[in-house]
C-alpha cells in the first residue's frame, strides 16, 4: 500500500447517475462530476473521508478511480465513492473527497464474483486506513476546512 500525498483540498463536485453496477453488486456508490480544472489522483482504490457540503456530515469512504475495466464498457475514468456508513441517495450533492491512502491499482477481474470478493477487502483496508492516525490527521484537516468554508 503506497501513501498518496497529503491534500490540502479536496477533489469536488456533484454527485451525478452512473451506470448503478455497484449498488447491483452490493457497494452503492456515489459518482462525482469533479469539478472543472481539478486534480483528479491516477486510477486505483483509495481511502478516504467524504464531506458532504449540504450537511456538513463526514462519512468513511472507499473510492474507486477509473475505467472499470472488468466490464470493459467505456475508456472513460470515473470517479466513484462506496461510503461505509450510510447508504443515502446523494444525487445532486456536493461533495468533497479527502485522500488518506491508495488501497490497490484498478485492475479487470475475470469475473464480477472476483470483483466483489476484492471490494470487501478494499473496505476492509479503508476502514483500517481511516482509523489510523494518517487518517485522523486527514480528518482533522477535512473537518477544520469545512468549518472555515462554512464560516465565509
Amino acid at each position: 500500500m503506497n501513501d498518496v500525498r497529503a491534500v490540502r483540498a479536496p477533489l469536488t463536485g456533484e454527485v451525478v447517475h452512473g451506470a448503478g453496477r455497484g449498488r447491483g453488486l452490493g457497494f452503492p456508490t456515489a459518482n462525482l462530476a469533479a469539478d472543472p480544472g481539478s486534480h483528479v489522483p491516477p486510477p486505483a482504490v483509495y481511502s478516504g473521508w467524504v464531506v458532504r457540503h449540504s450537511t456538513g456530515a463526514v462519512h468513511r469512504g472507499t473510492i474507486s478511480i477509473g475505467s472499470n475495466p472488468t466490464f470493459c464498457d467505456t475508456t472513460d475514468v470515473h470517479v466513484e465513492v462506496h461510503c461505509h456508513d450510510v447508504s443515502d441517495d446523494f444525487y445532486g450533492e456536493r461533495i468533497g473527497l479527502w485522500f488518506v491512502a491508495r488501497i490497490r491499482d484498478t485492475v479487470k477481474f475475470a469475473s464480477t464474483d472476483d470483483l466483489v470478493r476484492a471490494a470487501h477487502l478494499d473496505v476492509l483496508r479503508s476502514e483500517a486506513l481511516l482509523a489510523s492516525d494518517r487518517g485522523r490527521r486527514v480528518l482533522t484537516g477535512a473537518l477544520a476546512a469545512d468549518a472555515e468554508t462554512a464560516s465565509v
